[in-house]
């Protein structure tokens, strides 16, 4: 019933979601994988669901609540102590 009524605005969705994403998500995590290391690469995928959740506030108005920040806030706060904390680390080694 739904794909009979399906208008053009719902069909540009589903050919962005099947192949705009795709194409550009791969294409951005090959290209990267194909320069840095996995280890280095991988961490960054814990920022889709804080991108996903703020294009969702900015572009449709869904609301934010105080627990969607804050996990967004512990997800930025994990990802800065795996990413820069062995930096840290070995600078105040080398110092």
């Amino acid at each position: 019933m739904g794909l009979v009524h399906a208008d053009l605005g719902t069909w540009a969705a589903v050919l962005w979601q099947s192949f705009g994403n795709t194409m550009l998500g791969y294409g951005a995590w090959g290209f990267l994988l194909a320069r840095y290391p996995a280890a280095t690469v991988s961490p960054w995928s814990l920022l889709v669901p804080v991108f996903g959740m703020a294009a969702s506030a900015v572009l449709l108005g869904e609301a934010l609540p105080i627990w969607k920040l804050t996990a967004a806030g512990l997800i930025l706060t994990g990802l800065a102590i795996t990413v820069i904390g062995p930096r840290l680390r070995g600078s105040l080694a080398q110092a």
